[in-house]
């Protein structure tokens, strides 16, 4: 295993950092006390090539020979948060378990702190998987991958998901979710039918707002999640696809039965307060401009598990 871990490492530093770890014999001493360190406290066995891969990205300097650092195979490289970080990025499920443990009352807190987005603990937790563990593009690497150990995890994690809170404030401010569904929509419509759409503003505004809720709330909780992901709060197909363990169609699948659920479901509680003509006037014009709809109707809160 020593001879693996070392050509791991040789493989994935830079020329710079090959070139200073010119004595092989020293390297993977070093590698072998840092695999017994991270071992010490990991819930399964170690892959050692994944931490030599990791340290070596992470550019260290060989110590100087007057600095006495027993215990410190890599000095100023916190290497067991480089290895969960490491394991994370490849989507290790033990090491998700343990991001979980370790950082998940953090993350409650930080949501906790930001009432005014009115999402849930469990729903952030997902979007924080999201950000950190799926690529953002097919073959892209996790955010999660840049850490390289200059500092704790722990402070690596809540600088990103300050951002992430930031950046989702941000988003809910130009959705205009807080915009009234009816009037907001309804208010956009435009046709030479100049009085028919003054009056389906005027009369359909308040039953299509409560229509299209009570719509969303019949959906699943996977609908209802799967919407807010992808409309809500802009996760990529492709990013949905990875974080529920899919094919990109089965995701594609997925949104288009919720879309056509809430459609559907709204045609079935207008029709029965609206002439034809004027429903299917009302729900043309809603079926393309639902991507908005749904953002401005989805509250945060989530009512189930993640799949």
């Amino acid at each position: 295993m020593g001879a693996e871990a070392l050509t791991a490492f040789l493989a994935a530093a830079d020329a710079n950092t090959r070139a200073a770890w010119a004595d092989a014999d020293a390297l993977a001493r070093r590698l072998a006390a840092a695999e017994g360190a991270v071992a010490a406290g990991w819930p399964g066995d170690v892959n050692a090539s994944r931490l030599a891969a990791a340290i070596a990205r992470a550019s260290p300097e060989p110590p100087s020979a007057d600095v006495d650092d027993s215990g410190q195979p890599f000095p100023g490289l916190a290497i067991e948060d480089l290895y969960l970080a490491a394991s994370c990025a490849e989507g290790e499920r033990a090491a998700l378990r343990e991001f979980e443990l370790r950082f998940g009352s953090d993350l409650d807190r930080a949501i906790a702190r930001s009432p005014t987005l009115g999402m849930s603990a469990a729903e952030f937790r997902q979007l924080v998987a999201v950000r950190l563990f799926v690529g953002s593009e097919p073959d892209a690497t996790p955010k999660i991958a840049s850490y390289r150990g200059r500092g704790s995890l722990k402070a690596w994690v809540r600088v990103t998901v300050s951002r992430l809170i930031v950046d989702l404030s941000r988003r809910r401010a130009s959705a205009g979710r807080d915009l009234p569904l009816g009037e907001g929509l309804l208010e956009r419509m435009h046709d030479d039918r100049d009085a028919e759409f003054a009056y389906l503003r005027e009369t359909c505004g308040p039953m299509l707002e409560q229509a299209f809720g009570e719509a969303i709330d019949a959906l699943s909780v996977r609908q209802r999640n799967l919407l807010r992901q992808r409309y809500l709060h802009g996760v990529s197909s492709d990013a949905l696809a990875g974080l529920y363990g899919v094919h990109r169609s089965t995701v594609f699948v997925w949104l288009e039965g919720a879309r056509s659920s809430v459609l559907e479901e709204t045609r079935r509680k207008l029709a029965a307060v609206l002439p034809d003509h004027r429903l299917e006037s009302v729900l043309e014009f809603l079926g393309s401009e639902l991507e908005l709809s749904i953002r401005r109707v989805l509250d945060s809160g989530l009512e189930g598990d993640t799949p």
